[in-house]
C-alpha cells in the first residue's frame, strides 16, 4: 500500500530506540512569512522536519487577485497559511497552483475553493492524475492503518504491556501515548479532508498574466515526481521549486533520479536569484542546488555499476551505503540522521537499482 512519505520520519524512530524528543504530541510549528520582493511573500516552516511535515507555500499578490503555490497538508495548517495571507491582502485569491502530487502540497485546495469559489487549481496533468491515484485512493486504508496503531499504542500506554505481554519500561510507556496523540490528530485531521483536485492542468508549460506581473508555470522534466513543476516570475527573478529542491534533506522516494539531474540543470538556467525550495529556508544562491545534483549523480552512477555487475538488490543495498553523502547532509544535526536514510537511502538505492535495470516502478510507491 502506498505511504505518504512526509511520515517517513516518525516511522524511522522504532518505539524501542527513539529519544523522548523525537515526537512530541502536536508541538507548535512555526511559521516564517518573508516578503522577497513588493507583493510577492514565501512562507516557510522553520523546522522543516518537524512531524507532519509541511511544504512550503509562495503567495503573489497581483494588482487584483493572489496566486497561491501550494496549499500544505492539514487544514490546521492550510488555516494558518490563510490566515497569514489575510494579513497581507483582501484580495481574492485567483489561481492554486500544485507543485506536484504529494499530499503536503494540495491537501488545502478545498479550503481555498470554500473561501474563494471561482479559485482555479493549476497543476502539470501528471500531477492531477496521481492527486487521484496516489493520495485519494489510497487514504482510506491509511486511515484505518492510523486507527490500528492508535488502538494498538492505547493498549500499550495504558497497560504498560508490549503485544507479547512483555512489560515496557517507562520511555517506551510514555512514547506509545505520544504516538497515541500524534496518530490520532492526523486522524482527525485526514477524516476532515474533502477531495478537491487540480481542474486546470497543462503539460510544458502555462503563463498567467494578472496586471503588471507574469508568472510562468513551467513542466522542465520529471525529477522528484513526473509532474513536477516550477513557478517563475521573471521580472522578480524568483522561482519555486517545489520538492525538486527539498532542505536540509531531499526526498528521494518515487523519483527519477538521471532526469532529476538535467530538470535541475534547467532550474539552474533559470534567471532566478531567489529559490523557494519545496521545504527548508528560502536559498540566495545555487550551491545547495549543486550539491543535490551530485548526490544524485553519485546514486545513478553507484546503481548502475552495480546493475551493470549482475549484482542482486539486496547485494546493491549492502555495497551502496552512501556514507561520505550522510555525513555531508547530516553533519551534526542526529534529527538529519533518520531523514536521510529514510528519505534517500531506503528510497533511492531501491528505485535507481530497478530503473538501471529498465524497470519502470509506480511512482506511488515509497520503497525500502
Amino acid at each position: 500500500m502506498p505511504r505518504h512519505p512526509l511520515f517517513a520520519l516518525a516511522a524511522a524512530l522504532p518505539l524501542a530506540t527513539a529519544p523522548l524528543a523525537a515526537v512530541e504530541p502536536l508541538p507548535a510549528k512555526e511559521l516564517e512569512v518573508v516578503e522577497l520582493t513588493a507583493g510577492v511573500y514565501a512562507a516557510t516552516w522553520k523546522d522543516p522536519l518537524q512531524d507532519p511535515i509541511e511544504g512550503n507555500s509562495l503567495f503573489i499578490v497581483n494588482d487584483e487577485d493572489v496566486v497561491v503555490v501550494d496549499t500544505a497538508l492539514m487544514p490546521s495548517t492550510t488555516r494558518r497559511l490563510i490566515d497569514e495571507l489575510r494579513k497581507l491582502t483582501d484580495k481574492p485569491v485567483r489561481y492554486v497552483i500544485n507543485t506536484h502530487w504529494h499530499d503536503d502540497h494540495h491537501d488545502g485546495n478545498y479550503l481555498y475553493r470554500e473561501l474563494w469559489p471561482d479559485v482555479a487549481i493549476v497543476s502539470h496533468v501528471a500531477t492531477r492524475a496521481n492527486i487521484l491515484e496516489y493520495t485519494y485512493k489510497p487514504r482510506p486504508a491509511i486511515l484505518e492503518e492510523y486507527k490500528q496503531i492508535v488502538a494498538r499504542y492505547t493498549r500499550w500506554s495504558e497497560s504498560g504491556l508490549d503485544d507479547e505481554g512483555k512489560p515496557l519500561v517507562e520511555r517506551r510507556r510514555k512514547r506509545a501515548g505520544e504516538l497515541v496523540a500524534l496518530y490520532s490528530s492526523w486522524i482527525t485531521e485526514f477524516s476532515s479532508m474533502r477531495e478537491m483536485p487540480p481542474d486546470l492542468t497543462f503539460t510544458d508549460q502555462l503563463v498567467l498574466r494578472r496586471g503588471e506581473r507574469t508568472i510562468e508555470v513551467r513542466w522542465l522534466g520529471r525529477g522528484n515526481t513526473a509532474g513536477d513543476v516550477v513557478v517563475f516570475l521573471p521580472a522578480e527573478r524568483i522561482v519555486a521549486t517545489g520538492d525538486l529542491l527539498v532542505d536540509p534533506v531531499p526526498f528521494m522516494f518515487g523519483s527519477y533520479y538521471a532526469e532529476w539531474i538535467e530538470t535541475l540543470a534547467a532550474v539552474d538556467a533559470l534567471a532566478a536569484d531567489v529559490l523557494v525550495p519545496g521545504h527548508g529556508p528560502v536559498l540566495r544562491d545555487r550551491e545547495y542546488l549543486y550539491t543535490v545534483q551530485d548526490l544524485l549523480r553519485a546514486v545513478v552512477a553507484e546503481t548502475r555499476k552495480a546493475a551493470e555487475e549482475g549484482l542482486t538488490l539486496e547485494q546493491t543495498k549492502e555495497r551502496i551505503t552512501l556514507p561520505e553523502w550522510r555525513a555531508r547532509f547530516v553533519g551534526a544535526d542526529e534529527r538529519r540522521g533518520p531523514a536521510f536514510d529514510s528519505f534517500v537511502l531506503a528510497p533511492a538505492i531501491e528505485r535507481a537499482w530497478r530503473q538501471a535495470k529498465g524497470e519502470d516502478p509506480p511512482e506511488g510507491r515509497v520503497d525500502g
